[in-house]
């Protein structure tokens, strides 16, 4: 729980730093830390649900490998948080509009 916030409050500050939203950046972040261990588990708990069914395996695998599935799913959660950090460290680029050019000049041949 404290990991998230801490991870939404730091999207926030890189956020405001560079000029973006920072409510934004930061809900975004907080999305995305808790949506990836969502997934992840998903992910390993349906292979080992295939692993059950298929392959004949003890349904206590789930609870051997609790700890695993736990430590993956944060891992992954810190992965996908950092690569948003990177995004968020980018300065965005201000678009330099440039005068347009000249008129044609014709000669009078």
């Amino acid at each position: 729980m404290i990991l998230f916030i801490l991870a939404a409050y730091f999207a926030y500050k890189k956020a405001k730093s560079t000029g973006r939203n920072g409510l934004l950046w930061a809900l975004i972040t907080a999305g995305i830390f808790i949506g990836t261990q969502f997934f992840v588990a998903l992910a390993i708990g349906l292979s080992l649900a295939i692993g059950v069914e298929i392959f004949g395996w003890s349904e206590a695998v789930y609870d051997d490998f609790n700890f695993l599935i736990t430590a993956v799913s944060i891992v992954a959660s810190f992965g996908s948080v950092w690569l948003v950090f990177r995004y968020l460290d980018k300065i965005p680029q201000e678009e330099a509009f440039t005068s347009p050019p000249p008129p044609p000049t014709f000669d009078g041949r």
